[in-house]
């Protein structure tokens, strides 16, 4: 059983202990090898995903790949927009690193809702939350100069560490001579 997920749900709710552990005993473990594929664009997202360790980065297809988001350990790892509205995926979702997901079908959170009012009310609350750090990020981008971005970016040195600089760049909206040339200025 998870303690890191036990404690994740717990920030969004007050769960009966009986209830919490047999929600977090139907999540299953996945993992997944630096540079496979947790969802394709066109696949769709039929689990939660709760990401244990690693690091996976969401990616739009084109000419010049836009990494669109980058999940951290302790943290949703599903495609949301996909898994809501049970469409197909634009993005694909990569690991960055080995990663460790805890996965639950779509069906197994809605039995959930019907039995357990906690957890409608945690998974509520984490859409919300993420909403607020995708409209945060969609100001950013649009508002924003690159360096502050890069400066917003590098007080979490999970992203230094952990995420390739091309990725980076793409996440911030430059190119990587843009970064290389940003990072020489700040140190």
């Amino acid at each position: 059983m998870s303690a890191q997920l036990k404690r994740y749900l717990q920030q969004y709710a007050q769960w009966p202990e009986p209830a919490l552990d047999e929600f977090v005993a139907c999540f299953k473990t996945k993992k997944l090898k630096r540079g496979q594929y947790l969802l394709r664009a066109g696949e769709s997202c039929r689990d939660f995903v709760f990401l244990e360790s690693g690091c996976i980065r969401y990616f739009l297809p084109s000419e010049i790949e836009l990494t669109v988001w980058i999940a951290f350990p302790g943290g949703l790892g599903s495609e949301v927009q996909s898994f809501i509205s049970e469409q197909p995926s634009r993005f694909f979702l990569q690991a960055i690193e080995p990663v460790e997901l805890l996965t639950l079908p779509k069906s197994a959170l809605l039995a959930f809702y019907q039995t357990v009012p906690q957890s409608q009310e945690t998974i509520r609350r984490i859409w919300e939350e993420g909403i607020v750090h995708i409209i945060d990020r969609m100001i950013a981008l649009q508002c924003e100069p690159a360096e502050q971005r890069y400066r917003d970016l590098i007080c979490d040195p999970d992203y230094l560490r952990r995420v390739p600089q091309k990725y980076l760049a793409s996440y911030l909206g430059i190119t990587p001579s843009s970064l290389s040339r940003l990072r020489r200025k700040i140190k």
